[in-house]
């Protein structure tokens, strides 16, 4: 299944690329983007194992659990799928 991943990822970046070497047919760009993104969005909703479908589709709730001890970050974990990422904020 990865082949469809590739296949709406392009279809998405072809509008912007469209869009930049200068054609203004607007219903091209939409005609290519709108499949790639529905594409996509079926992907993520069939091939990943999070519970909720907002985490599946990559829209996470993220909290600060902590700071890092080791360095200026901090641990956010999603609040529906418990997912842990480490970040650093910036001023």
């Amino acid at each position: 299944m990865r082949k469809w991943h590739v296949v709406g990822s392009f279809l998405v970046m072809a509008g912007p690329v469209l869009i930049l070497s200068g054609v203004k047919n607007t219903w091209l760009i939409l005609f290519l983007m709108v499949p790639g993104v529905l594409t996509l969005m079926i992907h993520a909703l069939l091939e990943k194992n999070e519970k909720s479908l907002r985490c599946r589709l990559g829209l996470h709730t993220y909290e600060r659990v902590r700071w890092n001890e080791d360095g200026p970050g901090e641990i956010i974990e999603c609040q529906r799928c418990e997912k842990r990422k480490e970040v650093m904020r910036g001023f």
